[in-house]
């Protein structure tokens, strides 16, 4: 019965499994030159489809923001010119437009912001694949078909009067032999019409299967323990019919993969892990010190294309291992004691440190830009003085209880720095003669100015309503400290 559980979970995993689970749209909080902004992307689910953005910005010397979209393969020297941005009425500081995303793979989004400082310009990576169908709603349907029928009732009358009254000469009467004549072909062009419109929607049908196969699926990992179960061995594969993972993975924030481990169905257990990559595309890392059980994992990576991927799969754990953690950045905590998100709300994190809630009380709104907002404390209250965390202020990670959303966040945003860098590398010409990135490239993983003294931001919109949990990982000591926040999302 546990290994049938196991195996439903993994198939609900896969059905739902995308770059970020179930999280498509793109937040990122920063600066664009001197100004500050907030940019919103909302990719299509078809390819090519148009893209929705929407920069938020507080500075009032702002004359107006142009987005371009960019595909890697091209970078900015071969992409399309820039949109003028429109301002939304009533609403200061904020503009929308629309982008067409042409092509599948990594694609970012260009915002060059223009005022009375100069010219400032973000780059904001975007994953751009078709990851669902757009279906004729019931209204639009039965139109649809009443048209077609009135189409053929139409054609067939067509043909009726063209070997019929079409042949009669003007103010002549169409003779008794020569309208049975056209009745008969009328009704034999009935067969006729079917069968057109019969090739036609067998024409339809393969266009649909061709496109359904061009559908992204995440690739799928195969997760392996040795013997005395202290190794956790991850292999990853294509499940899509075209390559996914078609440019070798990048170290992002240094490292070549971020997996995150969480006991399911209890969510009890939280580990941030840093697995070796053995091959291209099979990692290894020491299993840490959890409690058994069953465990939902989600490995990110980042690919040199700018593409960042989020494989899932589930793995049980029998008794811990007590192995030495693979790397320095790892960290876990085998009882996580999540709080209830509410106004004054605290969780503890250890060693007398504490992460204070300063959301609110109440349900969160989905489908909404929200900022999700923390403060780390010490055993006086006060704010505490916190150390950089993979060049990050802090790191979070939002999980819906039923495992069908994922996404690992940080203060400025969804977006990966490293996706960024790759951008930029581009546009400089920073390329191998094959194409491949120098690896000086991916030198800098702290990119982005940050405060470090305790408040911490996350930018995020929840996909649907439901039950999450947040755990925010900090770095206010020399030990990397979890704390936890049950939230409803309405």
């Amino acid at each position: 019965m546990r290994r049938f559980r196991a195996v439903l979970l993994a198939v609900g995993l896969a059905a739902v499994a995308t770059a970020h689970i179930g999280s498509p749209d793109v937040l990122f909080d920063g600066a664009a030159g001197a100004y500050p902004v907030r940019v919103v992307v909302r990719p299509p689910n078809v390819v090519p489809g148009l893209a929705e953005v929407v920069v938020r910005t507080t500075a009032t010397d702002v004359q107006r923001i142009v987005i371009q979209p960019v595909f890697w393969r091209t970078g900015v020297a071969g992409a399309p010119r820039g949109d003028e941005m429109s301002r939304v009425a009533g609403q200061s500081g904020t503009f929308t437009g629309q982008l067409w995303l042409m092509a599948r793979g990594s694609s970012s989004v260009y915002v060059t912001v223009h005022g009375g400082r100069g010219e400032g310009q973000v780059i904001v990576p975007v994953n751009s694949f078709a990851t669902g169908r757009l279906d004729l709603s019931p209204g639009l349907t039965a139109m649809l078909v009443v048209l077609g029928l009135l189409l053929v009732a139409g054609l067939v009358t067509i043909v009726r009067a063209a070997v019929g009254e079409s042949l009669v000469p003007p103010g002549a009467t169409l003779e008794p032999a020569k309208r049975r004549r056209a009745n008969v072909i009328a009704v034999a062009a009935v067969p006729v019409l079917a069968v057109i419109l019969f090739g036609g929607a067998k024409w339809w049908n393969a266009v649909d299967a061709d496109y359904r196969r061009s559908l992204f699926r995440a690739p799928a990992v195969d997760p392996s323990l040795d013997a005395d179960g202290r190794t956790l061995r991850l292999a990853i594969h294509d499940t899509s019919q075209f390559r996914a993972i078609f440019s070798p993975v990048a170290p992002d924030h240094g490292k070549m993969m971020h997996l995150f481990l969480v006991r399911s169905p209890s969510m009890d257990a939280f580990a941030h892990l840093h697995p070796v990559q053995l091959d291209s595309l099979v990692f290894q890392t020491n299993v840490p010190d959890l409690p058994a059980g069953d465990y939902r994992l989600f490995g990110d990576i980042m690919l040199e294309n700018g593409t960042s991927l989020t494989v899932s799969n589930v793995v049980r754990f029998g008794q811990a291992s007590h192995s030495a953690p693979s790397d320095s950045d790892d960290a876990w905590t085998a009882s996580v004691a999540a709080v209830p998100a509410r106004a004054n709300a605290v969780a503890p994190m250890g060693h007398g440190y504490r992460l204070a809630w300063t959301g609110g009380d109440g349900a969160l709104p989905s489908n909404t830009p929200l900022d999700l907002r923390f403060i780390v404390v010490d055993s006086a209250g006060n704010p505490a003085r916190l150390e950089p965390y993979l060049g990050m202020a802090a790191h979070a990670v939002v999980l819906r209880d039923d495992g069908s959303v994922f996404i690992h966040l940080h203060p400025m945003g969804t977006v990966a720095t490293t996706a960024q860098q790759i951008y930029k590398a581009r546009d400089r010409g920073d390329t191998t003669t094959g194409g491949r990135l120098r690896p000086d490239v991916f030198s800098d993983s702290s990119m982005t100015s940050m405060s470090f003294n305790g408040a911490l931001t996350f930018p995020y919109e929840f996909p649907k309503s439901g039950r999450y949990r947040i755990w925010v990982q900090a770095k206010p000591t020399h030990e990397v400290l979890t704390g936890a926040f049950d939230v409803e999302v309405r």
